[in-house]
């Protein structure tokens, strides 16, 4: 799988207008995940990748951690997810 064929399949999976909102997509999911992942995983991701795909994940930077951390804040004293279940397609 090359870039553009990536870009294609998260743009129509998600019903995105164009290849340019996909790749913002991308480049924050990979943000999030080198941010995540302890850094010898991060670097397995990153070898296995297609050359395009790993200049890619190369170019982009970690995503902050005190982002992540006030992310957490929003969700802390919300309860547990059986407490407030999500909604699905047949109970609304």
């Amino acid at each position: 799988m090359n870039r553009k064929e990536l870009l294609t399949i998260v743009k129509e999976s998600a019903e995105l207008e164009n290849l340019r909102q996909a790749d913002h997509v991308v480049r924050a999911v990979v943000g999030v995940l080198k941010a995540l992942l302890p850094e010898k995983l991060a670097e397995e991701v990153r070898d296995s990748l297609p050359e395009d795909l790993r200049l890619g994940w190369e170019t982009v930077e970690r995503f902050p951690a005190d982002i992540l951390e006030r992310e957490e804040l929003y969700f802390e004293g919300m309860g547990s997810e059986e407490e407030h279940p999500s909604p699905t397609i047949t109970d609304g």
